[in-house]
């Protein structure tokens, strides 16, 4: 598709899916099904801003797609769009903890060694998320730690473990939403 046309179909908020239908109108639709796939993410994710975020690539996605009037059911593509997205975003490990975690390791390095205050303070943080951790079921903690802290994928956990892949998938996905519903904790 050429950037022109790409550009037309952007723009033109006012698109027919057959001379007899209605119109389709983006603006209708986006207002339509914004909160829907807010709610979908949010309740998968646990996490607003990330679910917004996704909710923002899945509109993205579904107008530089196929023409609307080509489509029987655009919130039926749209869902499909939101459902491949969050498989996607999952499998990345995108998320908060995934870019800011570093490993859960004893031997802290400290900036000055002998800043005592800073080294209770990082142990005593370190013994509080160990134990938020130890609060999750056992083949989650374990599925967790591979991925987090050994740095396995996903694909090598299932295999390891002789489970589905999606297994492994809803496992992190339960631990994310435990550690982020504690960091949240945290920053209230």
């Amino acid at each position: 598709m050429s950037q022109s046309q790409a550009k037309d179909r952007s723009s033109d908020p006012v698109r027919h899916k057959d001379s007899d239908s209605e119109p389709f109108r983006f603006p209708d639709f986006y207002k339509k099904e914004k909160p829907r796939l807010m709610r979908f993410f949010t309740r998968q994710l646990g996490n607003p801003a990330d679910a917004d975020e996704l909710a923002q690539e899945s509109f993205t996605r579904f107008v530089r797609a196929a023409p609307v009037q080509a489509l029987a059911s655009p919130q039926a593509y749209l869902t499909r769009i939101a459902t491949n997205l969050l498989r996607d975003f999952i499998a990345r490990g995108s998320t908060l903890l995934s870019q800011r975690s570093g490993l859960l390791d004893e031997n802290v390095t400290l900036v000055a060694p002998d800043d005592t205050h800073r080294e209770i303070q990082m142990r005593q943080e370190l013994e509080r998320w160990k134990a938020i951790l130890e609060q999750l079921n056992p083949d989650t903690l374990d599925i967790f730690l591979r991925n987090r802290v050994e740095g396995e994928t996903y694909v090598e956990i299932a295999a390891a473990l002789n489970v589905p892949l999606w297994v492994v998938q809803k496992q992190m996905l339960k631990a994310i939403r435990h550690v982020n519903a504690h960091r949240e904790a945290e920053h209230d």
